[in-house]
């Protein structure tokens, strides 16, 4: 895999850019490297997929003080603007989904569609401090032990990251990115969005429950919701093929109007979506 160092608002971003085609912004979850996501850019060769590590994983820099969210949403779109897009579909899970929701916000003009997978609209409903220290604090005779809840535990599913090569293992890593989304919400400024946005959540994710997503579904206007069967938290993992088909069938989507969701006009356009998306 190539990466490449670019520098943005003085911090050097460990960046990978691959594939031909559309251009498709992948945003990680807490802690989440760039490897994460490379059973998903598999199956979506025929995109080019963007994705980073943020500032404090894996090779990017980790800022001197801790970095609020929207301050990661202005050096994204610093970096994609210096890698040459004016304008991407944005796909961001569990941390980079609010994330998503943020950069969506804050520059509206450079982001053609929203995906919006195992997230949520605030912190609260996030993933808890106390579950990552937790995870790290454990001593060899806890790690010996059976974690509670089985395969659906948070800490086991930090475990099954870390070792897989997926997350970092540095806790100070956590401590930024959770910090980023203290007093953090979108809630009340979910109805300014205007691009077709799908939402995908696993049905048995213990960090972020399923009524997360139904609340994004309503407070977002051109919004459609798909709920994955028998998944967990690391769908975008477990089902890279499937979650990859669900990403290309949406932005294929043919929508009336597709420009004016770009447009903040006082909330006087009413686009429409198509009827496969009606409810």
């Amino acid at each position: 895999m190539t990466t490449r160092k670019l520098t943005v608002e003085d911090l050097d971003l460990n960046v990978s850019i691959r594939g031909e085609g559309s251009p498709l912004l992948l945003l990680n979850g807490l802690g989440g490297l760039i490897r994460t996501f490379d059973r998903l850019r598999d199956e979506l060769v025929d995109h080019t997929t963007i994705t980073l590590d943020v500032p404090g994983v894996g090779k990017s820099q980790m800022p001197r003080w801790p970095m609020r969210l929207p301050r990661h949403a202005d050096l994204i779109a610093g970096m994609l603007k210096q890698s040459g897009f004016d304008q991407v579909d944005v796909f961001g899970v569990s941390w980079g989904g609010a994330l998503a929701q943020e950069f969506a916000l804050r520059h509206p003009g450079m982001v053609r569609r929203l995906i919006l997978a195992a997230t949520s609209a605030g912190p609260a409903m996030l993933v808890k401090p106390a579950d990552i220290m937790g995870f790290f604090g454990w001593s060899k005779k806890t790690r010996q032990r059976k974690p509670e809840g089985s395969g659906h535990s948070i800490q086991t599913l930090l475990h099954f990251g870390v070792i897989n090569g997926m997350l970092t293992a540095d806790p100070r890593t956590y401590y930024h990115q959770l910090t980023a989304l203290v007093g953090w919400t979108s809630l009340l400024r979910l109805s300014r969005l205007r691009q077709p946005t799908l939402i995908l959540t696993g049905e048995r994710d213990p960090l972020v429950r399923l009524y997360n997503a139904h609340i994004l579904r309503r407070s977002i206007r051109r919004a459609q919701l798909h709920v994955l069967q028998g998944e967990g938290h690391f769908f975008v993992v477990t089902s890279a093929r499937r979650t990859a088909e669900l990403i290309r069938e949406f932005l294929r989507q043919p929508y009336e109007d597709e420009e004016t969701a770009l447009l903040i006009d006082n909330g006087t356009s009413n686009p429409r979506l198509p009827l496969s998306a009606r409810n």
